[in-house]
């Protein structure tokens, strides 16, 4: 029963911890702002972050699964 409960636990966990990673990312691709501020040279730079942040997410799900 107790590894169970530790193992949901282990989850649990490891799901917050994903979520909080891509958050984080995607708050520093955007850099906090919100679409309706951004010019147009911020929209390409935001996007061009975006994708950048979508290659870091997909880097740190590989890493985390090596480890």
């Amino acid at each position: 029963m107790d590894r169970t409960f530790q193992q949901l636990i282990g989850r649990l966990l490891g799901r917050l911890m994903n979520r909080a990673v891509d958050t984080g990312i995607s708050f520093i691709a955007t850099r906090g702002k919100g679409s309706a501020d951004l010019s147009e040279a911020d929209h390409q730079q935001a996007r061009a972050g975006q994708d950048l942040a979508k290659k870091a997410r997909k880097m740190s799900r590989a890493s985390r699964k090596l480890f």
